[in-house]
């Protein structure tokens, strides 16, 4: 009995239940994460997730980094998902006298060198980044008094009781199959990744593109620094699906580059009713829409506006651009009148007839840096164009400015 007394940990089920039930709720942080990463980097998201609350508190900045990956295509919330399943599996196991001791060891070890990664990541956020991500925090709350309970266990020394390397061998096994499962079940929730291969086909198109004169005056609705040293002019149709995936994904590209991509916004209405190159009426309400988004810009509300017309893009129809406007804070007075406007009607015919002149065959169309891209092209490709312009010091001569 002496030996047994010596040997066997006290019996502490309870904060055993405690560690399962942390590891628990980060694995069910960790899921969100995962969910928030893929539909923020596949353009599904929206403009705004509802973690977007401000400069200071913003998950989709978060995601939209690098330090958001932890392998290229892999989310570091993949790999938290993986360490919460085995937290809680050893949680199991410490609750068995016979496994107790060496699982209170390895809940030290992981929730130790979990802990450093957290406060690691956490300078990230608040040096790097200048924000943070309610998620994270969440799962670095949870790791920080996971360590916490684990300390309250009292682990071990080597030096009184040697490590019983049969067990350590059992928790390599389980802790494999920890992160095996929940990567890849989480990375099936990824619907938009391209083969390396389609990456770089779609690279090599648009770096390999001729360079386009396009005018990109500063005056023009905008997103982004004006002196930006990558400037994407965007013609789209506030009614195409296509556009509203790429304005999305354009969005998470202006999180990750902030002072390095400007985002020019021109109208290609697919609509016979302002677009005489368009045959056949495609898109009944995409006129009126592009000319609450010229007035907007003149009350100073485009980006406001912008945004409600491709998230209530399903429901466009005649009067509804210029109701939410109206809902943006647009004066509606002053919009009537604007959108009747010869000015506006003017402003609309020279970004068709420029876009006309490019050899705009589809929306939505960008010129990088005046480099021709068709189509909504997943974030991998855009990282990759905007990276490697920025590596070479790209800045031809392109983009103008001539106001009309």
């Amino acid at each position: 009995m002496a030996h047994t007394k010596e040997t066997t940990p006290p019996k502490t089920p309870r904060r055993f239940y405690l560690l399962a039930l942390l590891g628990l709720v980060g694995i069910g942080l960790s899921v969100s994460l995962t969910q928030h990463f893929f539909e923020v980097r596949g353009g599904t998201g929206g403009f705004r997730s509802f973690c977007n609350m401000s400069t200071q508190m913003n998950c989709d900045v978060v995601a939209a980094s690098s330090y958001a990956e932890l392998i290229p295509g892999f989310p570091l919330a993949i790999f938290a998902a993986g360490f919460f399943a085995l937290l809680f599996a050893l949680s199991l196991f410490g609750l068995s006298d016979n496994w107790r001791r060496e699982a209170i060891r390895g809940l030290f070890v992981m929730t130790a060198g979990g802990a450093l990664l957290c406060l690691s990541y956490l300078f990230v956020m608040s040096q790097v980044l200048h924000t943070f991500c309610l998620f994270c925090l969440g799962v670095d709350a949870t790791v920080l008094t996971s360590l916490g309970v684990v300390l309250s266990l009292k682990p071990e020394s080597t030096k009184k009781h040697a490590l019983e390397f049969s067990k350590w061998k059992t928790f390599c096994f389980v802790g494999l199959g920890c992160f095996l499962v929940p990567t890849v079940f989480l990375k099936s929730m990824d619907t938009m990744t391209l083969k390396a291969s389609d990456v770089d086909e779609y690279f090599q198109s648009a770096i390999n593109s001729p360079v386009l004169a396009v005018n990109a005056c500063p005056d023009f609705a905008s997103m982004g620094l004006p002196n930006a040293p990558i400037t994407i002019v965007k013609f789209a149709d506030f009614q195409c699906p296509s556009c509203k995936l790429g304005a999305h994904t354009l969005h998470t590209l202006l999180s990750r580059f902030p002072d390095k991509v400007r985002v020019v916004f021109r109208n290609y209405p697919l609509d016979p009713t302002c677009n005489r190159s368009v045959q056949h009426t495609m898109h009944s309400a995409a006129c009126e829409a592009a000319r609450v988004a010229v007035c907007a810009r003149k009350q100073g509300k485009f980006e406001q506006v912008y945004e409600l017309l491709f998230d209530n893009q399903e429901h466009l129809a005649p009067g509804k651009p210029t109701e939410l406007a109206a809902r943006a804070g647009v004066d509606t007075q002053a919009l009537a009148t604007c959108i009747a406007s010869q000015e506006t009607e003017t402003a609309i015919q020279k970004d068709i007839e420029e876009a006309n002149t490019l050899g705009l065959r589809s929306t939505p169309t960008y010129l990088i840096n005046g480099h021709k891209v068709e189509g909504a092209l997943p974030l991998e490709v855009w990282v990759r164009i905007v990276e490697h312009l920025l590596r070479t010091n790209s800045t031809p001569a392109a983009p103008y400015c001539q106001w009309p």
